[in-house]
């Protein structure tokens, strides 16, 4: 096709990615939410992708790292590059933008539409265009609780000191543990990014997540099982939202859930540190998770709600006995007991 006979299209969108499974699926997000203000192009061969601009140009090209030196050639007015790390931006003259590849399609949206698409949460500085590239550490998401430190005893409040994994259990049942991990998630999303998981095996989600289809966590250890390469964009399409609190839709089936074996568990965890922006990622907890002990000892901090009659703190006492006599006292040093005050005329609807 000849630049004479070619049409000139200002509002170009271009993206050039190796990963060819992950840019299909971004290409599809990208074209069904932006669709009324760009002609999306897709390429996996950089050298057709730097002939297309040069006839046609770009309004905007997004490439993978691999194809960064290809962009420097490529006409367009703005350049991103899909990042492996996440990259602190700074003031500058750098020609091609970083962004994180495994974040949520709506931060990739955003990080390259400004407030074309939505305003920014809270928190949240949109950057300066063409912004200098720092590289950053990748955030720490879990870790084990070294049993030779002393830990500080944690603050009384909730404030978002605490980040990685939170765990919210209790070997008491229906006291609200469900509502208040709710809560508690949606609190820390004020501050800072966090994704809501119901690891329960009767979570009653129809009453939290009430009139809502789709996938859920079982789909996404599903997809986990499997060699792809956008699984922080697989996540990113199956979360919901209460307030800044993102959710993945928990599983249906008791039994489904009672199969995930601890390794998975912690497989998935590492994943979503790896491939997403989530500071904090709370957990609801239930007694039928293989590995629970194992799962606690790598949270931050451990929520465990009670009530002060008889039979819930003999639980209460019984449960820290095991602990200790199972060789998971570490679980303890980094615990926060939550005492429920239950109202007496609101029914407990909450299996957990």
């Amino acid at each position: 096709m000849s630049e004479k006979n070619l049409k000139i299209v200002p509002g170009n969108f271009v993206i050039c990615d190796v990963q060819k499974e992950y840019a299909e699926c971004l290409f599809r997000i990208l074209t069904e939410r932006l669709s009324d203000r760009y002609q999306f192009h897709l390429f996996s061969d950089a050298h057709r992708m730097v002939e297309f601009t040069e006839q046609a140009g770009a309004a905007i090209l997004l490439v993978s790292e691999e194809y960064r030196e290809y962009a420097l050639h490529a006409r367009a007015e703005q350049r991103f590059v899909l990042t492996e790390i996440p990259c602190v931006r700074e003031a500058g003259n750098e020609p091609v933008v970083p962004v994180f590849r495994y974040q949520p399609a709506e931060r990739i949206i955003r990080e390259i539409c400004g407030s074309i698409v939505t305003a920014p949460q809270k928190g949240v500085q949109m950057q300066a265009a063409r912004p200098a590239l720092k590289r950053a550490d990748p955030p720490v998401f879990y870790q084990v609780p070294d049993p030779q430190i002393r830990p500080v005893k944690p603050a009384a409040s909730d404030r978002t000191e605490v980040r990685g994994l939170i765990g919210v259990y209790s070997p008491v049942h229906r006291i609200g543990k469900t509502r208040f991990a709710l809560r508690l998630g949606q609190r820390l999303a004020e501050e800072v990014p966090v994704l809501y998981l119901s690891m329960e095996g009767y979570s009653g989600r129809d009453l939290y997540f009430p009139g809502e289809e789709g996938e859920d966590l079982g789909d996404l250890l599903y997809c986990m099982r499997q060699e792809r390469s956008d699984h922080g964009l697989k996540i990113s399409s199956m979360t919901g939202r209460i307030g800044r609190m993102d959710y993945i839709r928990p599983m249906e089936n008791v039994m489904d859930l009672r199969d995930v074996k601890e390794e998975e568990w912690l497989r998935l965890f590492g994943m979503i540190a790896e491939k997403c922006v989530y500071e904090a990622v709370v957990l609801d907890l239930g007694d039928g998770i293989d590995g629970l002990y194992g799962i606690l000892e790598r949270c931050s901090r451990v929520y465990t709600p009670y009530i002060s009659d008889p039979v819930s703190l003999a639980k209460l006492k019984q449960y820290e006995d095991n602990l200790r006599e199972t060789g998971h006292e570490t679980i303890l040093r980094h615990t926060v007991k939550k005492l429920m005050r239950r109202k007496s005329r609101m029914p407990e609807r909450d299996g957990g």
